[in-house]
């Protein structure tokens, strides 16, 4: 696929800083790396970031981005390089670098974000970046993130996407008949059913968002 100027002009960026900022000796595995994500504007946001203001004096290079938690179009991500990791916020637009990760959070309140009302309390959940999913270029087979919704893996669907599975009968709830009968009613007419609707999914279990849903699941009960 033919990259835009703009993205064009976004690498050469990151790679005149790579040119700069990274030893000699790992600058060739900092551009493969950049490459594999040529066509992902976050990741790219976040290479740019890091590499025009090296925490500290390391001169590294970055080996994985860990995808820790996403709320809307806001990603907590976090950054190995063979010595270190660090932790941060970014969007399409900015990264925001909080800290090394493991030690003290420059800005603990973005964590409240995600529902984390202190760094305690985040690092029990998170103890190693290991343990979180890796961030994989936009277009990848098998994405991490909902085709229709966004939910990342892990994370309810959107109500009303036409991916999320149907916690009674499995089928593709936005098509079998399952949420009017359970509600007593032959069509969705009003914000109250809408909600009464988000409860007794909640109340079964919400069937979560994983790589192998896709929005042609088929159903038993289709209409």
């Amino acid at each position: 696929m033919q990259l835009s100027e703009k993205v064009e002009k976004f690498i050469k960026e990151v790679e005149l800083f790579i040119q700069y900022g990274v030893q000699e000796s790992e600058r060739q595995d900092a551009l493969t790396f950049l490459h594999r994500y040529k066509n992902d504007a976050l990741a790219l946001q976040l290479m740019r970031t890091f590499y025009s203001s090296l925490p500290e004096t390391h001169e590294e290079t970055i080996a994985r981005i860990s995808l820790i938690q996403k709320k809307d179009d806001i990603f907590l991500l976090g950054l190995s390089t063979a010595r270190h990791s660090y932790l941060y916020l970014a969007t399409e637009q900015k990264a925001l670098f909080l800290g090394e990760y493991g030690y003290e959070i420059v800005e603990p309140e973005a964590l409240a974000l995600f529902g984390y009302p202190d760094t305690k309390e985040f690092f029990e959940k998170y103890p190693a970046l290991i343990s979180c999913e890796e961030y994989e270029p936009v277009g990848v087979t098998g994405t991490m993130f909902c085709p229709v919704c966004s939910a990342a893996v892990g994370e309810c669907h959107l109500l009303g996407c036409p991916v999320e599975v149907c916690p009674w009968c499995d089928g593709q709830l936005s098509r079998c008949g399952c949420r009017f009968e359970k509600l007593g009613v032959e069509v969705l007419e009003d914000d109250e059913e809408l909600v009464e609707l988000e409860r007794i999914l909640k109340e079964k279990g919400r069937i979560p968002y994983t790589r192998e849903q896709c929005p042609s699941y088929p159903s038993g009960t289709d209409e």
